[in-house]
């Protein structure tokens, strides 16, 4: 048992010190044999599952689960940390010293002698400045850096995103828009085929071009998906609901009248 007596602070300094004591004294000899254990692979998949959830929070306009799932990140991040200077990798004060030099350097226009009146123009000077740092000197770099774990979804995003820097993009939206027409016609044509793997990478394209759209709309895709799923899953569960109180199995036989209950749904969002 470790005698500790937590007080909580008045301050954000204070208030991290405090959760970085929790997290030594957890991984401590006396500590947590759960936490002592874990290490930066270990870790990963907790550091992504409460990003998520504290998203879902957002999504869903809940200050308080923001609250917790933003600390669970927080806590997920020093224990990270800890992990890293357990093994004498580097240090958190190295950590947060690298980061902090970062953001100065990268914003020329708030600590130099840059001026960026407009979102575009401060996005600009922060890839001027990787430039500079010989980060972004190539597409083959640029492309290096994308994560190899990120989800497929967003990985799409963050390539299209990152080769429209150099200029390969759409001009208008209204050439995206018909290039996701296209590409479903060309779908239409590999279905015709049969042929599996024709279809898939027809299909693959399609979500490309999607993903594209959005992209120039300047809206997340993974984001406006789970704000389609959430939709999608409550409109289903009412929808059940209806039915059940009307006497309606859900079934294909059925289909007909779960659609018509469906468009009432819909219009009531509307």
């Amino acid at each position: 048992m470790i005698d500790y007596q937590f007080k909580p602070a008045k301050d954000t300094f204070a208030a991290f010190r405090n959760l970085y004591e929790i997290v030594s004294l957890l991984r401590s000899e006396n500590g947590c044999p759960y936490d002592r254990a874990q290490t930066e692979k270990t870790s990963l998949g907790n550091l992504i599952d409460e990003a998520y959830e504290y998203l879902d929070g957002v999504n869903k306009d809940d200050k308080a689960a923001c609250q917790e799932e933003l600390g669970d990140v927080l806590l997920n991040v020093v224990s990270l940390l800890h992990i890293h200077e357990d093994k004498n990798d580097f240090t958190s004060v190295d950590v947060m010293n690298a980061v902090c030099e970062k953001l100065i350097r990268r914003h020329p226009h708030v600590f130099s002698s840059a001026t960026a009146e407009t979102v575009e123009e401060g996005l600009s000077l922060w890839n001027e400045m990787k430039k500079k740092e010989g980060k972004q000197d190539s597409i083959q770099q640029v492309l290096e850096h994308i994560p190899s774990g990120m989800p497929p979804l967003e990985k799409s995003y963050e390539i299209q995103k990152k080769l429209g820097r150099f200029g390969f993009e759409w001009p208008d939206v209204d050439d995206c828009i018909d290039k996701v027409y296209e590409e479903l016609d060309e779908v239409k044509e590999a279905i015709s085929e049969k042929n599996s793997e024709h279809i898939e990478e027809e299909l693959g394209d399609v979500f490309l071009t999607l993903v594209n759209l959005s992209r120039y709309l300047k809206i997340r895709p993974d984001q406006a998906l789970e704000k389609a799923n959430s939709k999608i899953t409550e409109r289903f569960l009412r929808m059940s609901e209806i039915a059940r109180e009307r006497g309606i199995e859900i079934s294909r036989e059925n289909l007909a009248q779960l659609d018509a209950i469906w468009d009432e749904i819909k219009a009531e969002e509307n």
